[in-house]
């Protein structure tokens, strides 16, 4: 990213984000991906993502949009990673489209990308490298 890329990413950007709201759900082949965001306050949207199969519902995440004075910062909190500490991911691109955070120093993934198809619709893939080779996870969902 060039550094007139970063300066595009504007604190009155924020306000984007509030097509993240509500529940969005994946269906894979033997459980649902849950995705559900809300907005904590003028600077804050607090998320999670679950795992259910059957019955039983796992947590696999917490997220956080959060806007700063040194920029806006995607922060997920994996379940089982990095000793359940968060990891700052700081937003490069922020449109009504969607979004790009990156941070070159995590070990997987370095990139993560949000991006609305329609108001119904949003891809998140998450990708980078992953012991030399590299990795793209996509995240299909529809909200609920």
């Amino acid at each position: 990213m060039t550094d007139a890329v970063i300066a595009q990413v504007k604190p009155v950007q924020f306000g984007y984000l509030q097509r993240l709201e509500g529940v969005w759900v994946m269906q894979t082949k033997r459980s649902q991906i849950i995705e559900q965001w809300q907005r904590a306050n003028d600077s804050t949207w607090q998320g999670q993502s679950f795992r259910i199969v059957g019955n039983d519902t796992t947590l696999l995440e917490s997220m956080q949009m959060v806007r700063r004075q040194d920029g806006i910062f995607y922060v997920p909190t994996v379940v089982g990673q990095n000793d359940n500490q968060p990891v700052r991911f700081k937003v490069k691109v922020l449109k009504a489209e969607g979004f790009v955070a990156e941070n070159p120093e995590h070990d997987f993934p370095q990139k993560i990308l949000y991006r609305w198809k329609d108001e119904q619709h949003l891809d998140a893939r998450v990708s980078g490298k992953s012991e030399g080779t590299s990795r793209e996870i996509i995240f299909q969902y529809v909200k609920q």
